[in-house]
């Protein structure tokens, strides 16, 4: 069922209708992108209704404004509050007859917006912005837009309801109308500081202006054929020069007084491999049908063949149920390599459902306790339960003590980034997407490399030249127990112990990702009002070979604005949601009772301070 449209609520009951036009704009900046996207709804009936609308966005995405207008003359911008807040504020105007409007976050990648009290013949646009950093695609060097069109429709139970939390969210259980009378507006422009080699799409039919106004820095893409909706993702592949360089910005926000920082680079190094076990576990449900089993299959082909001759190797086949191709890894040999090969050429998309946490834990378990363990997860990725995998992969990487890494290849051409992303972060590897038509080698065989060579360790980053332990922020939350009417015991003393909650530099992610060669490394910082960044970023690590360590001069003009800062709040929302914050992981936090109420705090903070809606925001 597809899980993504417009429907109407009247008298608690739902029916599909179609929008009456949707049109896109982004503007991509070297590695971010800003995208607002319209939609416009105009109610048909002869009363007044409800309208609800789903939609995906990449989880990385940060939703930081939300407008809508009505009749083409009076627009109403939205401002972020606490979830709870917003759903009752929002029951009370239409209660009143008022026009109301609330986007929430259903799941980390699917958000519903309400709109309630159209009236008869009335026209409403909602606006919805967001900005995300890009990938870099080692295939062809460049950087990877994509614009998610469907939700794929994920396997689970048909009842599932997500837990409100005091949202207005409805389950999933309807359908929805295909019925479009318009063409789907697309304006991309690209502004990069180098020069644009060249843009391309994988999945579309682009039509592209380069060169505009005689600079060669800035282009502009549209769509070159007619098209009502995108029933596959749009991605465009973009090339500019030197865009892979290690590059620090700092944007100051002159609201908040802040100055964030952001690094990123696509490295290039060389580190000696060492001998380990591989294994590939390829889903075969009936949603990987056609292209993308036909890409999967190429794939574990491509990996086969490119095995180093002292590994060990297995090959795990999933759908509701789940089989391995050797009951232990087997060392790669002649017999071994031709009995997987003849596996991989047969596979086709007949294992039903999508059950992937199973065969992970099989392969987790069954693994070889002598060597490094690198599992390769290939599928489209359309699950509901991404925690429950996540807390499997960390717990299973902790008991082998850093001796694990999951990576992730998404297939086919409306993958769930939300899966394959939460996988890779979780096992400290790193994801890759192929869609059906795209070539494959390059990255394939640059994840294989380095899932043989031993992961960094001890990673460090010199943000500011200030003493760090001047800037910790503490609390001391008191939390009184519940007293008994029937106990003579005196109440235990109020618990006051200290938790640092804040630095006065919040880098973002609190734990720096594993840094790889061919995948872009992005992280961030935001400095208080008063803490000036170092001239110079420095980041180090400890190889096998030795140590690494890497001075990136900090470009000299500040940005104005709040897209970075917007970029590494919700970085921050989602350590403190995985339970990877400053708060959860600093030594001096160690043993402590992080209370519920104090995540959820801090996150409404964020997501109030940077207008991001969030678990807990709308």
């Amino acid at each position: 069922m597809q899980l993504c449209g417009l429907i109407c609520v009247i008298e608690e009951r739902s029916y599909p209708i179609p929008l009456q036009d949707v049109s896109v704009e982004a503007n991509i900046v070297d590695m971010i992108a800003e995208t607002t996207v319209c939609q416009t709804y105009k109610n048909v009936e002869q009363n007044t209704i409800e309208a609800i609308y789903k939609f995906p966005f990449h989880e990385a995405a940060a939703i930081c404004g939300f407008e809508a207008e009505i009749d083409g003359k009076r627009k109403v911008k939205g401002i972020v509050k606490e979830a709870k807040q917003a759903a009752k504020e929002y029951d009370e105007a239409i209660q009143q007859g008022h026009g109301a409007y609330l986007l929430e976050e259903e799941l980390p990648d699917v958000f519903q917006c309400s709109i309630g009290n159209i009236t008869a013949g009335q026209t409403v646009v909602i606006r919805i912005t967001y900005v995300t950093e890009l990938k870099h695609d080692a295939e062809t060097e460049s950087i990877r837009f994509v614009f998610p069109t469907v939700i794929a429709p994920r396997y689970g139970s048909s009842d599932y309801a997500p837990a409100n939390d005091g949202k207005k969210l409805i389950p999933d259980v309807v359908s929805y109308t295909e019925k479009t009378d318009y063409y789907l507006k697309l304006a991309i422009t690209c502004r990069m500081t180098s020069v644009i080699q060249s843009i391309e799409s994988p999945s579309h039919h682009i039509s592209s202006e380069l060169n505009i106004d005689g600079n060669p820095n800035v282009s502009k893409i549209t769509l070159a054929e007619q098209i009502t909706h995108l029933e596959k993702d749009l991605i465009l592949v973009v090339k500019s020069l030197g865009l892979d360089q290690p590059r620090a910005f700092v944007e100051y926000d002159s609201k908040t007084e802040t100055n964030c920082v952001m690094l990123t680079l696509v490295p290039k190094f060389t580190i000696n491999e060492i001998k380990s076990e591989l294994i590939f576990v390829i889903d075969r449900s009936g949603s990987m049908h056609g292209g993308p089993v036909k890409k999967a299959s190429e794939a574990l082909q491509l990996l086969l063949r490119s095995l180093p001759e002292d590994c060990f190797f297995n090959v795990v086949s999933f759908g509701s149920r789940f089989d391995a191709l050797f009951e232990k890894s087997q060392p790669y040999s002649e017999t071994s390599f031709l009995k997987a090969l003849k596996h991989a050429q047969e596979m086709v998309a007949n294992y039903g459902g999508t059950e992937i946490y199973d065969p992970l834990k099989w392969a987790f378990e069954n693994s070889r306790d002598d060597m490094p363990t690198s599992v390769f997860l290939l599928t489209d990725g359309e699950v509901y339960n991404v925690d429950q995998i996540v807390e499997l992969i960390k717990s299973s990487e902790e008991k082998k003590r850093d001796d694990l890494r999951v990576f992730s290849i998404g297939i086919g051409d409306s993958v769930s980034h939300h899966l394959v992303e939460s996988v890779s972060c979780a096992g400290k590897g790193y994801t890759q997407f192929v869609t059906n038509n795209e070539r494959m080698d390059k990255k394939i065989l640059g994840m294989l490399k380095n899932a043989i060579k031993p992961p960094f360790k001890d990673y460090n980053i010199t943000w500011t030249n200030q003493i760090l332990e001047d800037l910790l922020i503490e609390t001391n939350p008191v939390n009184k127990p519940t007293i008994s009417f029937f106990s003579d015991n005196a109440a235990p003393p109020p618990d006051t112990q200290t938790i640092f909650k804040d630095m006065k530099i919040q880098q973002a992610p609190f734990l720096i990702p594993p840094i790889y060669p061919g995948a872009r490394f992005i992280i961030y910082c935001i400095l208080e009002k008063g803490v000036d960044p170092c001239k110079e970023i420095i980041l180090s690590a400890i190889s096998q070979d030795g140590p690494i360590k890497l001075s990136i001069p900090l470009d000299p003009v500040a940005l104005q604005g709040t897209k970075i800062h917007t970029l590494a709040a919700r970085k921050l929302i989602q350590d403190l949601e995985e339970g990877n914050s400053f708060i959860h992981k600093h030594p001096r936090n160690k043993g402590k009772n992080i209370s519920d109420s104090l995540i959820r705090e801090q996150v409404v903070k964020l997501g109030v301070t940077y207008s991001l809606a969030s678990k807990y925001t709308s």
